[in-house]
């Protein structure tokens, strides 16, 4: 199994990528990880969510600074994701959807395969790592568009985000801004 393909194990049976999982605290991730490149706010009229990451890693956080979701962007072939103290690995992202079921089974990890009607070079395996938590990765039947379509499809992207998030506070207001570039309102 490659060390990428065992991330995206670790992903769909716990729901994270070590210290990067849903609900984690975003100034916990910056001692973790060194401050994050700041990805913008999501909605035009609203400064949370808001996006941030580190290398390859794509998230949304809540207006309580809690971690919403997460974005994989694999098909470009290699990922960096950040290594704690600072810094980044580079991990080589080619998955096929053969290897990728193999290494879900044999983590006794099940999923649920969602396809849509008007995507039907796609498909996503969507994992349940809790009640309010869900895994996908999102397969294409071709590396790039105009390559021909594969027998055994590839990892397109992979994703993590969460269904509830009801106990979030209300940011302090009297809060200076938090040093990303998001003030709390």
């Amino acid at each position: 199994m490659t060390d990428f393909l065992a991330r995206l194990t670790e992903l769909a049976t716990t729901g994270g990528l070590d210290a990067l999982r849903y609900n984690a605290s975003l100034p916990e991730l910056a001692a973790r990880y060194g401050d994050p490149w700041d990805g913008g706010r999501i909605h035009r009229t609203s400064r949370w969510p808001h996006g941030f990451g580190w290398g390859d890693v794509q998230t949304v956080f809540c207006h309580c600074r809690r971690l919403q979701s997460l974005s994989l962007p694999v098909w470009h072939g290699e990922l960096e994701l950040p290594l704690a103290g600072g810094g980044l690995r580079t991990l080589d992202t080619h998955v096929t959807e053969s290897a990728l079921v193999a290494a879900l089974t044999a983590a006794g990890c099940g999923w649920e395969t969602v396809t849509y009607e008007n995507l039907p070079d796609q498909r996503t395996l969507e994992v349940t790592v809790a009640e309010e938590i869900r895994v996908a990765f999102v397969l294409t039947d071709r590396e790039d568009r105009d390559a021909p379509p594969l027998d055994d499809w590839v990892l397109n992207k992979a994703l993590l985000w969460g269904y509830d998030h009801t106990d979030c506070p209300e940011p302090d207001r009297g809060l200076p801004d938090d040093g990303w570039g998001a003030a709390p309102n």
